[in-house]
This record gives structure tokens, C-alpha cells and sequence, in this order.
């Protein structure tokens, strides 16, 4: 028979005491785990990701504040159990410096999805080759501001605009969604006067969009240079080639049976050697003009879903359209289709501006005449 030493003893009682608080920390870390595993479980079943704006602002304050509060709290519970509790006190100490980790780390998560990214701004590129233009084209696609107020942010995308030196800029709407103590009146003249700064040679055109639905009672004189096109079309010679543009109305940007009756009458009145583009601000209208004789279609609305999972993809989109269109660039059939992930955030119901794995953006596509074959 072996006999253990007192040193033997000692460390033996030193682990089972050790043993014991981490078998406390385990527990309550499970319990803090099924309690928010629960709590995010009912945003989800009450609807959140139908969307339920207001819902998603309830689960951004749980997870990214109240949260880490919590496993603060806890933490200190941990470490004065450590004071009193001297046999376990290297345990304790760990696990309260674990849960203190953790809430810091959800308190950095909540100051970069709020932020940084939402103004970590993208400028995407594509190169299109078309036969129907013979000089190059810079066509700038922007989507989705929906500024709270007018800041810096707002100046500085405007600013990057005017260095990109467009020929034609296209926005799809959602310019402004205010936030008090802003007002529509008193942040629509700020807008105005960047969209008058970097108006290119052919035009600033936009369609409406959800969150500024004031705009229907500004007569057009005054919104100039920027031309709102809702149902409506525009010819533009390039120098090198006519674009024929049509704008959709906010309703039939959603609404693919309305959609293609009004492109219908569109496509009747512009020539087969135009280049014609559709935009419209939400996509759903895509889904139906796949076989249509469409060189290019753009659309905003969705945001890229604003957080996107690893391996998942956007958790909303807002939008019958397949998660894999909700941004980007590509091809659904006959004409090309550009989603832009927007500019801006959305502030519905006091959201605040809230981006993950989906940083703002705007397209600058290239049209180019096609290289002739060899």
C-alpha cells in the first residue's frame, strides 16, 4: 500500500478545492448561456427576422449592453467569493476574470457594429462590356443613405463621389431617414447641396424609397439637379450612345406584376440599340424581367441584409429575392442586376446604425465598348 505525503495531501486538496470552483463556474456559465439562448429564441419566434425593427433593436440592446452588464455583475460576484472564499481562490479569481473578458469583448463588438463598420464605406468596381456604346461610361450606383442628419459622414461620401468623377450617378432611393432632433426640412437642403456639388455631365436621377416619402410634395425645380423618375423615362445621349432609362415607382419596385407592365410600355417605346437600364428601389421587381431585352438592372433596399453570419449569410433582407442577390453584381439572365448593400443604415424605430460583416458601399460600374473578336 502506498502512503501519500503531506505534500501529496495537500495537493490533493488543493484541486478537489480547485475542482469544486470550476464545477461552479460551469454551472453558471451554463446558466447564462441557456438564459440567453431563451431570450433570443423569443425575439426570433415573436417575429424579429420577418423584420420586426423594433424587436431587432430590443435583441442589439440585449446582447451588446444588457449582456455585458450582466457577466460583469456576475464577474463580481466571482471575485468576491474569492476574497471570502480563500481555499478557492485562484479558481474564482480566473472565472471572474473570464466573464469580465467576455462582457468586454461584447462591449467592442457593440462599438464596432455601430460605429465602424456602418462607416467603413466600400467603393465596389465592375467592368461591363456592352456593344450598344462607343466611348467609356463611368456610371456611379449609390442606394440607401437614409442619413438620421446630415455629418460628416454624409459630406465624406459625396467627397468620394466627386473623386470618382462619374459621368452619370443613379440612386435608388432611401436618401433620408431623420432622426430628432433633425427634420426632413431642415436636412433635405443639406443633401441637396452635396447632390448640387458633384452633379456630373449626365445627370443625377433617382427613384423613391420608403423613408422619404415627403419628397412626393417637392416640385421638381426644386430638387434639381437631382431628376426623380417614379413610372418614368429618360433618354440620355452619351456622346457615344443613347442610355434609355426608366425609374421605378416604390410600388412597382416590390410588386413584379406591376413591374412588368409598366417596363412593357418602356421597352415598346425605346430602341433595341439603346443601352437601357431599369432601376427601381427594392429588387423583387427582378425576379420577372430575366428574359427581357434589359441591359442593366439596379436596385437597394435590402442593405446586404447589414449582418451577415459566416457560412449563413444575411440574417434579413427584407425582400422576396434569394439571399444570394441581396448585394452584388451578376447575372439573371438577359440584363445584369446590381444590388447595392447601401450607403447608410437603417433607423426605423430608433434603430441605431448597425452593420456586421456587411460594410456600406457604393458601385461605380464602368461601361465599356465591347473589344471587337479577332
Amino acid at each position: 500500500m502506498k502512503v501519500l505525503s503531506e505534500l501529496a495531501m495537500a495537493d490533493v486538496g488543493t484541486r478537489a478545492k480547485g475542482g469544486r470552483s470550476w464545477k461552479l463556474g460551469g454551472a453558471s456559465a451554463f446558466l447564462v448561456l441557456c438564459y440567453v439562448v431563451a431570450r433570443n429564441y423569443i425575439y426570433v419566434h415573436d417575429g424579429m427576422l420577418r423584420p420586426n425593427f423594433g424587436l431587432i433593436h430590443q435583441a442589439y440592446d440585449f446582447n451588446l449592453w444588457q449582456l455585458p452588464m450582466t457577466l460583469f455583475g456576475v464577474a463580481a460576484v466571482f471575485a468576491a467569493l474569492a476574497l471570502t472564499w480563500r481555499g478557492h481562490r485562484k479558481g474564482l479569481v480566473w472565472i471572474a476574470l473570464l466573464y469580465a473578458f467576455v462582457a468586454v469583448d461584447l462591449l467592442a463588438l457593440r462599438y464596432y457594429v455601430t460605429s465602424v463598420e456602418p462607416q467603413r464605406m466600400i467603393v465596389q468596381r465592375v467592368r461591363l462590356e456592352t456593344p450598344k456604346l462607343t466611348k467609356p461610361l463611368r456610371l456611379l450606383h449609390i442606394s440607401d443613405i437614409q442619413s438620421g442628419g446630415i455629418t460628416d459622414y454624409e459630406v465624406g461620401i459625396f467627397e468620394q463621389i466627386k473623386a470618382l468623377e462619374p459621368d452619370l450617378i443613379l440612386n435608388t432611393g432611401d436618401f433620408l431617414q431623420v432622426v430628432p432632433p433633425a427634420t426632413f426640412a431642415s436636412e433635405l437642403p443639406k443633401l441637396l447641396a452635396l447632390i448640387r456639388e458633384v452633379n456630373p455631365r449626365l445627370g443625377t436621377y433617382g427613384v423613391f424609397g420608403d423613408t422619404e416619402r415627403e419628397l412626393y410634395r417637392i416640385p421638381a425645380d426644386q430638387l434639381a439637379p437631382l431628376t426623380m423618375l417614379s413610372s418614368r423615362s429618360a433618354q440620355i445621349d452619351t456622346g457615344g450612345g443613347v442610355i434609355s432609362l426608366h425609374g421605378l415607382s416604390l410600388y412597382q419596385s416590390k410588386n413584379q406584376i406591376w413591374a412588368t407592365r409598366t417596363v412593357e410600355q418602356w421597352l415598346e417605346t425605346s430602341k433595341g440599340g439603346d443601352f437601357r437600364i431599369l432601376f427601381g428601389h427594392a429588387p423583387d421587381y427582378s425576379l420577372k424581367v430575366g428574359e427581357l431585352p434589359i441591359d442593366l438592372c439596379l436596385a437597394g433596399h435590402t442593405h446586404g441584409g447589414q449582418v451577415r453570419l459566416p457560412w449563413h449569410g444575411p440574417l434579413v433582407i427584407d425582400s422576396e429575392v434569394p439571399k444570394d442577390w441581396a448585394r452584388g453584381f451578376r447575372r439573371i439572365g438577359i440584363p445584369y442586376l446590381n444590388v447595392s448593400a447601401g450607403a447608410g443604415s437603417n433607423r426605423f424605430e430608433g434603430l441605431p446604425p448597425l452593420r456586421f460583416n456587411c460594410p456600406t458601399e457604393m458601385t461605380l460600374i464602368e461601361l465599356v465598348p465591347m473589344r471587337p473578336i479577332r
